[in-house]
């Protein structure tokens, strides 16, 4: 980086919008819900948008906010719509309930997964709870992407279901390669700068 400016340029990605993608927050994004947040798209359509906050772990597990999933793990911040209400991303690949957002990763859940994942029936299933999402009005993402607030970056099920939450921000910007380097310097709070 040569000038201050140049560290202000957002390179953009060129990947298009589509459920499956990732969100990743550019540092210079400080709102309280979204710093450091990498979102997976779970919905792009005309006149909704929507996606789950992968990397926001709270200090509390599913049964202690879900009182009727029997589950001991924790649960994650999905997004500040809805946020009563349960969401499952999954490597269950026979769930009729789910869609498929990319290869292993599933999002949706019936009462049969639920009794499944309770029950540890499936040893190597991959799940992740959370509570509430991320939503987008019609051009909303869009106008944030042209604001430098995103980029736009593919995702895997490694880095959805393997990477701690506190390492996912960072290993997707690493993974978005030279030109994003920079952002790793930048404190989380800007203000600290």
């Amino acid at each position: 980086m040569d000038t201050y400016n140049d560290m202000l340029q957002i390179e953009p990605t060129g990947l298009s919008l589509e459920p499956g993608r990732l969100l990743v927050s550019t540092p210079y994004f400080n709102d309280p819900f979204f710093n450091h947040s990498v979102v997976l798209l779970t919905d792009y359509e005309k006149e909704h948008t929507a996606g789950l906050v992968i990397n926001r772990q709270l200090p509390h597990n599913v049964y202690d906010l879900v009182n009727e999933i029997r589950v001991e793990q924790p649960i994650f911040f999905g997004g500040p719509v809805m946020t009563e209400a349960v969401f499952l991303l999954h490597s269950f690949d026979s769930c009729p309930e789910a869609s498929r957002l990319l290869p292993g990763v599933y999002v949706g859940y019936n009462p049969v997964l639920i009794a499944v994942i309770e029950q540890h029936a499936i040893a190597n299933l991959k799940h992740k709870f959370l509570l509430g999402y991320a939503g987008w009005s019609p051009g909303q993402l869009e106008d944030e992407i042209r604001r430098n607030m995103w980029v736009v970056a593919p995702a895997t099920q490694s880095l959805v279901f393997d990477t701690p939450a506190d390492e996912i921000w960072t290993r997707t910007v690493q993974r978005l390669g030279p030109a994003y380097e920079h952002w790793l310097k930048i404190p989380k709070n800007i203000a600290y700068n």
